[in-house]
């Protein structure tokens, strides 16, 4: 598969997110008020906190080869571009927002993923990505400087 038909179908796939994004409170999709995550986006909460806490136990069973560092930094990177790919639709989608982040590093916002994920382990993932993207919405850059 061609890496256009790829940034197609995962900007595609963030666009739903974010139309659930769009508004602090309306989160659904459908008549019933529910919608479909892509990705990490199904995991519970509980399973990030599982990689946040570095208990990857079952990933080093199932993966020998790879130290536990190793495996912690392929996890780290995978978290983190789809963190930027939901922030980059998001950014795409939600009109007046140039970059919903702000100043915002990606320690930051993993730092509010966790609070959000402790606060509520049973929720998904996406939920509590839903939940610090509104909490950034009111620092994000509405248009770009010029520079």
């Amino acid at each position: 598969m061609s890496q256009g038909v790829l940034r197609t179908i995962v900007i595609g796939l963030s666009a739903g997110f974010m139309l659930v994004a769009a508004s602090a409170s309306v989160y659904a999709i459908d008549s019933n008020n529910r919608y479909f995550a892509y990705g990490l986006g199904q995991k519970s909460c509980e399973d990030y906190l599982k990689f946040r806490d570095r208990k990857l136990d079952a990933l080093e069973q199932q993966h020998p080869r790879f130290s536990k560092d190793e495996l912690y930094d392929i996890v780290n990177r995978i978290v983190e571009q789809w963190i930027a790919g939901f922030l980059t639709a998001h950014n795409l989608y939600v009109s007046d927002t140039y970059n919903v982040a702000g100043k915002s590093t990606m320690d930051d916002i993993e730092a509010r993923l966790e609070t959000a994920c402790r606060a509520n382990t049973k929720e998904h993932f996406a939920e509590a990505m839903i939940s610090v993207v509104e909490q950034l919405n009111s620092q994000r850059v509405r248009a770009e400087s010029g520079k």
